[in-house]
């Protein structure tokens, strides 16, 4: 099966010297300004947020970054975090674009296995179909670090050997906390993918158990954006305001569906409240002129970072074993916020 879609949500290495002060202050202020929020129970509550910083040693280094679609805002600032902090260590990092398809991820897989790099970042699409090159992978022991490759446990994957979250279930409680203030007791219509992208499955399901939880929404209903942009968004929540006359609000996977809600909307005569994930330009935007009630801004240049620093540690042989999981949460942009918030490009530049 090879599927392509346009836009997204979907969010070898090692030489010489100690993690700069630039990428260390980054990482560290970042962490200060998305915090475990007030209120959050779950199982990412206690997950720590960073690897422990590599020593940089002496010899040449690869890293493979395989990227889930190269088109999406957020995965490009993930990826050029990954080249920066690999580039820190004086790693080369090859980066190849998946295209949203399971079957081009596998032989990606394969390609940069044959190119012998000392480890592999990737963002699971489809785990089932990657197993055997997983197992090829450990094979040429080289080690396998995932974005998201489980969700709701903290066990450990086979084949993988960390991995950084994106916090998906801290992503459906912020949502869910704006939720309740501006809309409580929601008629809710919920937009999930149109492919059966793990991270984005689960969650919806998180979206729907604290949208219930802590909003006291009613689920109306929920529909798929087929394209993964705006005009899947919209198709999605025109399905959705057919299926269900009551939907007063609207859940988003990310802000190109959110905002392909809007437009669905405003071409239906209603008024609904929408919040988006990834804090991309667009979704920033649209806060800013009050088109979405908030977006929940993901932190791909953490994300890019640490998944390169588990790489060399991995590389290097240090500070192992590494954590299981680190977790990189996101943070609540609404209109009170979001004059303040740093640019991605000013935190890129910080990663040196």
């Amino acid at each position: 099966m090879t599927r392509r879609l346009s836009r997204g949500g979907l969010a070898g290495a090692a030489v010489c010297i100690v993690l700069s002060a630039g990428v260390t202050a980054a990482v560290a202020a970042r962490s200060a300004s998305n915090p475990i929020p007030k209120g959050y129970t779950g199982v990412e509550a206690k997950l720590p947020t960073q690897y422990p910083a590599p020593v940089k040693k002496k010899g040449a280094c690869k890293i493979g970054f395989q990227n889930p679609i190269a088109a999406n805002e957020f995965l490009s600032y993930l990826q050029k975090a990954v080249v920066a902090q690999g580039r820190a260590y004086g790693c080369k990092v090859i980066t190849l674009d998946d295209a949203l398809s399971p079957d081009k991820q596998v032989s990606n897989m394969q390609q940069l296995l044959a190119q012998r790099v000392g480890a592999i970042i990737f963002y699971p699409l489809d785990p089932k179909a990657t197993t055997p090159v997983l197992k090829q992978a450990q094979k040429q022991k080289v080690p396998v670090i995932a974005i998201d490759a489980s969700f709701g446990n903290t066990k450990a994957v086979p084949l993988i050997a960390t991995q950084v979250w994106q916090g998906r279930d801290i992503q459906a409680f912020l949502q869910a906390q704006v939720l309740a203030k501006v809309k409580p007791n929601a008629q809710l219509g919920l937009i999930g993918i149109g492919i059966p992208v793990p991270a984005i499955k689960y969650l919806n399901q998180r979206e729907a158990f604290w949208a219930k939880k802590v909003g006291k929404a009613t689920i109306v209903g929920s529909q798929d954006n087929p394209s993964d942009d705006v005009t899947g968004g919209e198709k999605a929540a025109n399905a959705l305001l057919q299926q269900g006359s009551s939907i007063d609000a609207v859940l988003g996977y990310n802000d190109p569906s959110a905002l392909g809600a809007v437009i669905a909307a405003r071409g239906a005569g209603r008024t609904l409240t929408i919040i988006g994930i990834n804090g991309t330009s667009d979704g920033i935007a649209a806060v800013k002129n009050g088109t979405l009630a908030a977006t929940v801004q993901v932190d791909p240049i953490g994300i890019g970072s640490q998944t390169a620093r588990a790489a060399y540690s991995l590389i290097t042989k240090q500070h192992l074993p590494l954590a299981r999981i680190v977790i990189r949460p996101g943070r609540l942009v609404t209109k009170a916020n979001v004059g303040s918030l740093a640019s991605w490009d000013a935190e890129l530049k910080r990663v040196k």
